[in-house]
């Protein structure tokens, strides 16, 4: 029987990678097709590999299911923040994001959905989604 090398990511449960790879594909072609719906990412960065998951909103929950799915790595740091997509790449814009962390991200993107995503990283501010409650509905 064939083991893995102990460098190699571990898969975690196979339902939750394919359910995160199935919302990042979404989330990236939403932003791509749809510029005008908010589409926010949530980055697990560890030493070795990165992971992303797209959604319109993200939270605090997607760090347990992406720390999960990283296996051994460690020093995990979670960033958050904004996709765009502008001159044919798919930009991440985050306030804690940096610039060096484009490769990994585009290799993380590659492991995780089996294709290649063109994508760039900058620093900038986010303007979180305003969400109204039943209180502050116009009548």
């Amino acid at each position: 029987m064939a083991t893995a090398p102990p460098n190699a990511p571990s898969p975690g449960n196979p339902a939750i990678r394919k359910r995160v790879k199935a919302k990042t594909i979404d989330g990236l072609n939403a932003a791509r097709m749809k510029p005008a719906r908010a589409t926010y990412f949530m980055l697990c960065v560890g030493n070795k590999t990165c992971l992303a998951y797209l959604a319109p909103s993200v939270g605090a929950s997607h760090k347990t299911l992406l720390r999960g799915l990283m296996g051994s790595d460690t020093g995990l740091k979670y960033h958050r923040g904004r996709c765009l997509y502008e001159k044919g790449s798919y930009t991440f814009v985050g306030p804690t994001v940096v610039t060096g962390m484009r490769k990994k991200l585009e290799l993380g993107l590659i492991s995780l959905t089996g294709r290649r995503w063109r994508a760039m990283v900058r620093r900038g501010p986010v303007p979180e989604a305003r969400q109204q409650g039943s209180a502050e509905l116009q009548t």
